[in-house]
């Protein structure tokens, strides 16, 4: 709605400059809020015309939807707009139409009213908006005025991304007209944001000192008019914030690995044993913690691998039957031991679980999920060159169809647009093999919508609200092992039974910014401003400070079982 009534006002601002200056210019290019507006005012044909009768010669300037649109058009509108009204053409969430200035949104930007992981209380939804900056020198103040040469405009958030900086010189900027500074998408967790004037040091570049900041939350822009904040620093320049409303985004979760867990859920641990009173714990199960955009724990994964206890010298866990080894889910976060104690137990309630099945003929893997679906895999590595193919059924639901696409499909296609193309098809073609896209088929979306998107190598996910985070989950875990299994090699770290240490929470989070495709530029090399996917595996690699590499044997207590007990569960 805020967005609504401020795309109204900045229609009757179009109008009136049309009335005023349409002499001045042969077409006048809307801009996308104001298009929306002026589409709606149509939909009322007969309010429509009495508000144009005035008009009727010059309403035919304006450029339609459908029609080619020249740059020297728009540019001549946002010369008449800055004149009229001394604010930007363009706005976040109000760009100029036409096919030959539109950039494409570096991922899905789209609104849904279902959510259906409320009914997981460990997940906390994520809601992104878009973010424009304008910045114009002020006019009363002469460019040469002062050392412009040696300032700069730099860009914080103030929650979340404490690492960003991002940095324009003040010379870039003119005293005639607006340019836009950044083009970004924030989470709303990002709080808010600091522009900051800074001058270079003497001899030293890397050095500079702040010269004056400002602090913009969404908060306060939210309630703005227009949702458009104006501010000026030291009455030498002008920086204009705009905000589009928040919208609820794809939940974002990634498996981190962590230490072996018994039947009960407990962690194996000489602190555990002591509690228990020194009674041998029962089952090993290899486990995983799922990490959501902040960081926060949301499920704990569990994968059986062995059965029996550990005694010294007397007894050790054996590997279970391979029917045995399942995949289950739990919902919630690690019950700690104490505050400052790695140490702890799996949260009690299962919400999913994957049944490895004896396959039918001509399939090499077959998987029950609790879901209903069923997942089988067909891969001879002798006659076939084009990988496994996986099939999902479900003969329980009626409202849809579902389907593994394998590679980034659809909007989850990578858009280099702006940036340096992907060197190397060949790794280009290994990368989208460690990719599947959920691809739904409904009488709503008879040609099928992707719902969720999926690296079954590094265990991360990306999936819309209206898509089961478990059941996604259990399908990455369910084709990480059984390509494990096929390859006879430990293609996901499976074998890893430690916590990975991961960056700060809210040094860089996941998800927190992403640049614009207008704001790309090279200097800007940080893999973690633009969506994972375009390079999951440097984007992953950024997220922790320790590589997962396997430990040594040593770093393993012998209570766990040792390596060839895990090598046999989900190699062999």
């Amino acid at each position: 709605m805020a967005y609504l009534i401020a795309s109204k006002q900045r229609y009757k601002g179009f109008i009136y400059m049309m009335q005023r200056f349409s002499n001045k210019c042969s077409h006048l290019v809307p801009t996308s809020d104001v298009l929306l507006m002026w589409l709606t005012h149509q939909s009322y044909p007969t309010i429509y015309a009495i508000d144009i009768k005035e008009l009727e010669g010059d309403i035919e300037k304006i450029v339609g939807p459908w029609e080619a649109v020249e740059e020297e058009n728009i540019e001549e509108t946002k010369v008449l707009w800055e004149r009229t009204f001394d604010q930007p053409y363009e706005k976040a969430g109000g760009a100029a139409i036409g096919s030959t200035v539109n950039i494409e949104t570096p991922f899905y930007w789209d609104i849904s009213d279902i959510d259906v992981n409320t009914r997981y209380k460990s997940m906390v939804p994520r809601f992104l908006f878009e973010l424009c900056i304008s910045v114009k020198l002020n006019t009363k103040m002469k460019q040469m005025e002062g050392n412009f040469s040696r300032e700069f405009l730099r860009l914080r958030m103030v929650k979340c991304h404490r690492e960003l900086k991002l940095d324009k010189p003040v010379s870039k900027f003119a005293s005639d007209s607006w340019k836009k500074a950044w083009h970004l998408y924030c989470e709303f967790g990002t709080k808010g944001m600091i522009v900051e004037v800074r001058q270079l040091g003497g001899h030293c570049f890397k050095s500079s000192t702040l010269q004056q900041s400002v602090k913009y939350t969404w908060n306060d822009l939210l309630r703005a008019p227009s949702l458009t904040s104006d501010k000026e620093f030291n009455q030498r320049l002008r920086a204009v914030a705009s905000i589009t409303p928040p919208v609820q985004a794809s939940y974002l979760l990634k498996c981190v690995p962590d230490r072996v867990t018994d039947d009960s859920g407990a962690m194996v641990s000489d602190v555990i044993l002591k509690m228990n009173q020194y009674r041998p714990q029962k089952g090993r199960w290899l486990s995983r913690t799922v990490l959501d955009h902040a960081g926060r724990e949301c499920f704990v994964i569990r994968m059986r691998v062995g059965g029996g206890v550990w005694r010294r010298g007397a007894e050790a866990p054996s590997t279970v039957k391979w029917e045995d080894r399942i995949i289950e889910i739990r919902e919630g976060s690690w019950s700690y031991v104490s505050s400052s104690s790695s140490i702890g137990c799996a949260p009690e309630k299962v919400v999913g679980t994957a049944t490895p099945k004896e396959p039918p003929k001509g399939c090499q893997a077959y998987w029950s999920l609790s879901t209903g679906d069923e997942l089988l895999i067909q891969w001879d590595p002798l006659t076939s060159t084009s990988g496994p193919t996986f099939n999902l059924q479900n003969e329980q639901s009626t409202e849809s169809v579902v389907k593994l696409l394998k590679g980034r499909q659809m909007q989850y296609r990578v858009k280099m647009s702006g940036l340096k193309a992907e060197e190397g098809k060949e790794d280009s073609c290994v990368e989208e093999d460690e990719f599947f896209t959920i691809v739904r088929f409904s009488e709503e979306n008879p040609t099928g919508k992707a719902t969720a998107l999926l690296n079954w190598k590094l265990l991360v996910v990306e999936l819309l609200p209206e898509e089961d985070a478990v059941f996604v989950l259990l399908l990455c875990l369910s084709i990480l092992r059984s390509i494990s299994e096929m390859k006879k090699e430990d293609v996901g770290s499976l074998l890893v039974r430690r916590r990975i240490r991961e960056a700060k929470v809210g040094d860089r989070d996941w998800g927190s910014v992403t640049l614009h495709p207008s704001s790309y530029s090279p200097s800007i090399s940080s893999p973690y401003l633009l969506p994972w996917y375009w390079n999951a595996e440097l984007f992953m690699s950024s997220q922790v400070k320790d590589h997962i590499v396997n430990p040594p044997a040593s770093n393993y207590s012998q209570a766990e079982g040792g390596d060839k007990l895990y090598e046999r569960g989900i190699i062999s």
